[in-house]
């Protein structure tokens, strides 16, 4: 099974980069992230390829969709049911096959605010992530993938600072994304297969940089990893490869695949 993962940022402002990916890369499924679509929009098909989507009440933000393979469907499907005061945002599909569930997701981002009300989303998100996926496991390991808006180590960021007071590095999201990784066992996959993988400033291995002038920031790789495959420790002596597309563009972000064998 390959899994490929991308933050698309707008489906159909990118759409002609989406078929690419897909046909370069081939994946038995595809998961993408802020689809940014509604499900009257959905006029994405890829030849080869059917799909699921988990529109946004604000359909220019956010969503969710999974590409699947011709042949190949998922035994259940599942959505997220959580509803902020911003209302339904369409961050989880999770997919459900013989082995093992994959989850699409889209974490929140934390915003700086006065009142700090995107962090205190996101770690409200968080909390109620770690239940769903908890009770997932209840059933069969999962496999998590997507934009997860955190820089988790040093090495993870162009300029070697884990650690700023702006979003994607609060302590507070350390310690909530810590903690689902502990308590529900999971492995954060890239990292374990490639410990020594990254050095700083551009020789890095990112999967997103921030929108600049004539794409100086993703020219000069001066970017930041925030796209990550997380699986059931029992599931990772079936995982064969973990791979960061840097190659591929559109959008801010690039794929992130996985391949696992049964």
């Amino acid at each position: 099974m390959k899994i490929v993962s991308w933050n698309i940022n707008a489906l159909r402002a990118h759409e002609d980069a989406f078929r690419k990916a897909i046909a370069a890369l081939q994946p038995d499924v595809f998961c993408l992230q802020e689809i940014r679509v509604r499900e009257d929009q959905r006029t994405f098909p890829a030849e080869g390829y059917h799909s699921i989507i988990n529109p946004a009440d604000m359909s220019q933000y956010y969503g969710t969709a999974m590409y699947f393979k011709n042949g190949l469907h998922p035994l259940s499907v599942t959505f997220d049911q959580y509803e902020s005061e911003f209302g339904y945002e369409g961050r989880i599909i999770a997919a459900e096959f013989p082995d093992y569930y994959i989850v699409n997701s889209y974490w929140p981002f934390s915003m700086r605010s006065a009142d700090n009300k995107w962090l205190k989303h996101r770690l409200a998100w968080n909390k109620w992530l770690l239940a769903f996926i908890h009770q997932l496991q209840q059933k069969k390991p999962v496999i998590i993938c997507g934009d997860m808006n955190i820089v988790r180590e040093p090495v993870d960021a162009f300029d070697g600072k884990s650690i700023k007071q702006v979003g994607c590095f609060y302590p507070e999201e350390h310690e909530a994304f810590d903690k689902l990784l502990h308590e529900e066992q999971l492995v954060e996959v890239y990292r374990h297969l490639h410990p020594l993988a990254n050095t700083l400033g551009r020789n890095g291995r990112y999967s997103t940089w921030s929108y600049s002038k004539d794409n100086v920031n993703r020219k000069n790789n001066e970017g930041f990893r925030i796209d990550y495959f997380l699986a059931s420790t029992c599931l990772i002596q079936h995982v064969t490869s973990s791979e960061i597309h840097e190659d591929i563009e559109g959008g801010d972000h690039c794929p992130i695949s996985l391949v696992i064998n049964f």
